[in-house]
């Protein structure tokens, strides 16, 4: 937790100005507590949560009503502005650079927007808290901040926003791959994973959908993150790289309708008999194939071998989770004690 001391300027003996300073990669940012009109600040439209949905727009078109606009859409903003309500206003502060515009927050701001519309008499609703960035932090060290916010936290932007910067600081900065995945505590596996995820998401996905903007799709990147993990998927997209548009259709009719059942589509790339399945009829019908002739297709085995590799998967954010929760823990050793039990009646 950073330090925060508090200081009384010369001239506004009866004013107290909160401030901490951070360490963003080495470098101390001193950051300011401040009460912003929501009204008066500005969206950022590279924001990752907006980004794909504003360059759709033409450069005129990308201005705060379209900004506005895409959050608005996102059903997140609408329970964050309920909460916001109940809550008599926003509880942890934004982030905005010196001349006013959002560097982290935007959704907050307009959903307290949103707020006021709603109860233009409530002075709760009339500003919210921000930390101010001096003028002399420079764009890339704000970066770097909002990175370390969203990327390298259990906090922040969903999965496919985050792999959408993690593929920017790839291909748009000097980072290489091994300095982004340490930095963000990832594997370079990992990270190639994450960036390859993205690249079928804006090549093969979102072009074939009817809306590309659609906030809902960006909820399919788990499907395609585990696409691009599975080894042996790999190995068919050698052979087949075709593979990559045809996945892209089946989760967008719906044929395959959840992230983990990606899993067990390399079985069933094997069978030509249940792949026909898949294509016509949907994942389900496709398994109900492979179990007539393997036991392991059976439900209880087939949840047993998903829990197996995602137990074998776990990231490092997820083992320190771990080790800080003793209830997890003993929810393994619970497992562990049952399935010692269950083995034991086969000797």
């Amino acid at each position: 937790m950073p330090k925060v001391e508090s200081r009384r300027p010369l001239r506004q003996a009866q004013r107290t100005t909160t401030t901490y300073t951070r360490n963003v990669q080495g470098k101390p940012v001193t950051l300011e507590l401040i009460e912003v009109d929501p009204q008066k600040i500005k969206l950022d439209p590279t924001n990752p949560r907006i980004r794909f949905a504003m360059e759709q727009l033409s450069e005129p078109e990308r201005n705060e009503d379209a900004c506005s606009l895409v959050l608005i859409a996102q059903e997140e903003t609408e329970a964050l502005k309920v909460s916001i309500v109940r809550s008599g206003g926003v509880q942890e502060p934004i982030y905005v650079r010196h001349d006013g515009r959002v560097a982290e927050g935007n959704r907050r701001v307009v959903a307290m927007r949103m707020a006021q519309d709603e109860n233009p008499k409530d002075k709760r609703f009339a500003t919210l808290p921000a930390w101010r960035i001096p003028e002399s932090t420079p764009e890339e060290l704000i970066q770097d901040l909002l990175n370390e916010i969203h990327i390298g936290s259990v906090r922040g932007w969903a999965p496919y926003e985050k792999a959408m910067q993690i593929r920017a600081l790839v291909r748009e900065s000097d980072l290489l791959i091994h300095e982004v995945a340490e930095r963000y505590r990832m594997t370079v596996a990992q990270v190639e994973q994450q960036i390859a995820a993205a690249d079928i998401m804006e090549k093969e996905f979102l072009p074939i959908v009817d809306d590309p903007t659609d906030p809902n799709h960006r909820s399919k990147y788990s499907y395609f993150l585990e696409f691009e993990k599975n080894s042996k998927i790999r190995k068919v997209l050698q052979e087949e790289p075709e593979l990559r548009a045809e996945f892209s259709q089946w989760v967008r009719d719906g044929l395959i309708d959840k992230g983990v059942q990606v899993r067990a589509l390399p079985k069933i790339l094997a069978s030509p008999t249940a792949k026909k399945l898949l294509a016509k009829h949907g994942f389900r019908a496709a398994k109900a194939h492979l179990a007539k002739t393997d036991p392991l297709e059976h439900d209880l085995y087939s949840r047993v071998f998903e829990l197996t590799e995602q137990l074998g998967e776990l990231s490092l954010d997820e083992i320190e989770a771990l080790k800080s929760s003793d209830d997890r823990q003993q929810t393994l050793r619970d497992l562990k004690d049952r399935i010692n039990k269950v083995l034991s009646y086969t000797r």
